[in-house]
């Protein structure tokens, strides 16, 4: 048996069903143990469109997602996705082959240091020299990304290692409940004890939560990834403590009575008002963002006198006065079962797996100070006004649009024979006014955030197809992103993926439009495009489109939307109006 064939096996015994990617010379010997495997394939028509497919694989299911590309140009074409997923802190396994080892030619032919490159993007990058290093170390890599999910993984492997045939077929086991392969620097146990994770300030923190007067919870994309989210609604619903999200877990609880809404630079206006005014700012899996605590010019969060504390699986992004090194799950329950004895706290559950519905009521410690608070910032309550949404120009204002799109899919969503649907935004203007519109309850946006490419969107709506297969995708596009991945229209056709595609075509870069007017009001350089006809395009491609420019169009289109296959439609929309960030 060869590397190669013992990885894929080892692939398939930690349960990854698909693998993204597209083959090139040095890969070929993986590809060849693919084929023989029990995993399925998805050949991407670009390299870093694989990366974005195995990213929004991973951000819909909460599993890892694999990726896999050859040396040189292959690898390089990866960068942006694994820099995208490394900034959002999305778990992925990331194979690269590679030229031979210890070849005489330091100028070889697609030669180029591909560990170095992929050092600064991931959490850890493994260059094994042999076969058996390559094992031990896929083995430690799928350890941690079952984990500890803190962002992408890179494996080079050059394409001797992938032949070598030294490897016994026994060393292809993978045993997920084994702590070998995570050492000392990973934790497998269910209790707060661990030689890595540090829970020392644990009870510090429920102190300082008893004390406070006026609390606050920022739930970010960590509570998705520890599934945490009934815990969380329990700790804030026992103790009355509002919770505000990060762009990136917006949709988990917004059906919630307690939850304000996003809370930064977009934020409402309760959220924004408790982040200001609270006395004690609890972070739970979030990285603390400017575009978090910035609300405006005017307010400094590193400065203000609010006490934090931080959660957070990833060590360097903790923040404030008291830091939890630790998964957010095993903290809200500690919190959710430990009882106050005489001002301090004894922990009654270390345990994941007790009964959550356990009344814990009489244990709440701090009720009658939060109902002040909690009017205080309700009586903030008043909803963002956004202009033009009643317009019925043509062409039509984008923010109509998006209020058309997303009022038909969330009346679909309460229906029971509609399977619910994921939304997948590309970067751009769009994204602001689909998080400005759109109420979304008990499901996930996928977007790049910390890092917003343009073309995310279409290779993010395949991974997210291929993930929830049941699902259908909604994915939204301004015209410049939909071009610069535009080539996956070929997966999405060649894989049948019931994707609805949404073309906001207004023929120009408009938010960079914007920023240039407000620089210099007379420059307007390099920001209008001459596109092509989409509606032909996504013909060519085999896919059904349609192309509307009025809000009755736009109407009758959505009324006859084909959602059992791929379906792509243009709207012509005006000249982009958004309303900047200008803090």
């Amino acid at each position: 048996m060869n590397t190669a064939e013992c990885i894929v096996k080892i692939l398939e015994n930690s349960g990854v069903k698909h693998i993204f990617g597209h083959p090139g010379e040095q890969i070929i010997p993986f590809y060849g143990a693919l084929n023989n495997s029990k995993i399925g394939h998805v050949l991407m028509r670009h390299e870093q469109g694989a990366v974005h497919a195995a990213d929004a694989y991973s951000r819909v299911s909460g599993k890892f997602g694999v990726c896999v590309s050859t040396a040189g140009p292959g690898a390089l074409n990866m960068v942006m996705g694994v820099g995208v997923a490394f900034k959002d802190s999305v778990p992925m396994l990331v194979i690269t082959g590679d030229n031979h080892l210890n070849h005489e030619n330091k100028d070889e032919f697609q030669d180029i240091d591909i560990e170095a490159i992929f050092k600064p993007i991931t959490i850890k990058t493994f260059n094994p020299k042999n076969g058996r290093s390559s094992i031990d170390n896929i083995k430690k890599a799928v350890k941690i990304l079952n984990n500890e999910p803190r962002g992408p993984i890179h494996i080079n492997l050059s394409k001797n290692v992938l032949l070598d045939k030294s490897i016994d077929h026994n060393n292809c086991n993978l045993d997920l409940s084994s702590d070998y392969y995570l050492s000392s620097d990973y934790p497998m146990s269910s209790d707060l004890s661990s030689n890595y994770y540090d829970y020392n300030k644990i009870d510090d923190a429920l102190l300082e939560i008893k004390k406070s007067k006026r609390p606050l919870i920022v739930a970010g994309a960590g509570i998705f990834w520890a599934d945490s989210v009934e815990e969380l609604k329990k700790f804030s619903e026992t103790n009355k403590i509002p919770i505000t999200h990060t762009y990136h877990s917006k949709g988990l609880i917004n059906d919630y009575g307690l939850e304000l809404g996003l809370v930064g630079l977009r934020g409402s206006k309760m959220a924004n008002f408790a982040f200001k005014n609270a006395d004690l700012i609890i972070f739970l899996g979030s990285k603390i963002s400017e575009r978090t605590t910035h609300i405006n010019s005017h307010f400094d969060f590193r400065k203000a006198k609010t006490k934090v504390i931080s959660v957070n699986i990833d060590q360097n992004v903790l923040f404030g006065d008291i830091k939890i090194h630790g998964n957010v799950k095993k903290v809200l329950n500690h919190f959710n079962y430990s009882k106050i004895v005489n001002n301090s706290f004894k922990d009654s559950v270390k345990d994941s797996s007790k009964d959550s519905s356990k009344d814990s009521s009489k244990d709440s410690f701090n009720n009658s100070f939060n109902d002040s608070w909690i009017a205080d910032i309700f009586q903030n309550n008043e909803k963002t006004h956004i202009d033009g949404l009643e317009s019925k120009e043509i062409p039509l204002k984008p923010q109509v649009a998006i209020k058309l799109i997303m009022e038909y899919f969330n009346d679909l969503d309460k229906l029971d024979n509609f399977k619910d649907y994921i939304l997948v935004n590309d970067a751009g203007s769009h994204t602001t006014w689909v998080n400005l519109i759109s109420e979304i309850y008990n499901k996930r946006i996928i977007f790049s955030g910390a890092m917003a490419p343009m073309g995310y969107g279409l290779p993010a709506a395949c991974g997210a197809s291929i993930s929830q297969p049941n699902k259908k995708i909604l994915l939204i596009n301004g015209d410049g992103g939909f071009q610069m991945n535009i080539q996956e229209l070929a997966t999405i056709s060649s894989n049948n993926l019931p994707i609805l595609i949404i073309v906001l075509n207004n023929s120009q870069l408009g938010v960079i439009r914007q920023w240039e007017a407000f620089y210099n009001k007379d420059l307007r350089y390099s920001v209008d495009l001459e596109n092509p006809d989409f509606v032909k395009l996504a013909n060519a491609y085999g896919i059904e489109a349609d192309s509307v420019s009025s809000r009755e169009e736009l109407k009758l289109a959505i009324k006859n939307l084909k959602l059992d296959k791929p379906y792509l439609l243009e709207v012509l929309i005006a000249e982009e109006d958004i309303p900047l960030v200008k803090s």
